[in-house]
């Protein structure tokens, strides 16, 4: 049987980091910051197991409050996040090779935007999907993303989906 997921379609992880991009306030992201985002754009039903800091759990309670969907329950959440890494790895160096990222900045896991515009028609269709993915386009563009993404109060740790034990303190 075949069956498609959005999270494992190139093109589809390109549109998704590129509305990221377009919707952080942070001027460079590192990858694997970008990662855990674009994984929580693709699965947002996963935002309510985040663990928020104190003074940020308004936010989840108001905005990430869903009913779960059983069907949508993923069982190993850090197996699929490292499925997906070769995904949005290749869609970053599209959008590298396509000068919308900077790509020396890349091959040190650091993202960029560069100054060459999104094409009108891409930008509207980003925006149509943000509609779509207004809460997790809220929590990028929320305090929440100033969290460090190392230690034991940052993304990693947070989310759980990435080791955080040997981060840098």
């Amino acid at each position: 049987m075949i069956v498609y997921h959005p999270a494992f379609d190139l093109y589809n992880c390109i549109f998704r980091m590129l509305q990221l991009m377009n919707y952080s306030k942070e001027e460079v992201i590192h990858f694997d910051k970008i990662r855990i985002w674009d994984f929580y754009l693709t699965f947002p039903n996963l935002v309510q197991d985040i663990s928020f800091p104190a003074d940020l759990r308004k936010l989840k309670n108001s905005v990430f409050k869903v009913k779960r969907n059983p069907y949508e329950d993923i069982p190993d959440q850090r197996q699929i996040f490292e499925r997906m890494k070769p995904y949005q790895l290749s869609a970053m160096k599209s959008l590298a090779s396509y000068g919308f990222i900077d790509s020396e900045l890349l091959s040190e896991n650091k993202i960029k935007r560069t100054e060459k515009e999104i094409p009108i028609d891409l930008l509207s269709k980003l925006n149509d999907l943000s509609n779509q993915n207004g809460n997790v386009i809220k929590l990028v563009t929320s305090d929440l993303v100033d969290l460090p993404l190392f230690g034991q109060k940052g993304w990693k740790a947070r989310t759980g989906l990435l080791n955080f034990k040997y981060d840098p303190r």
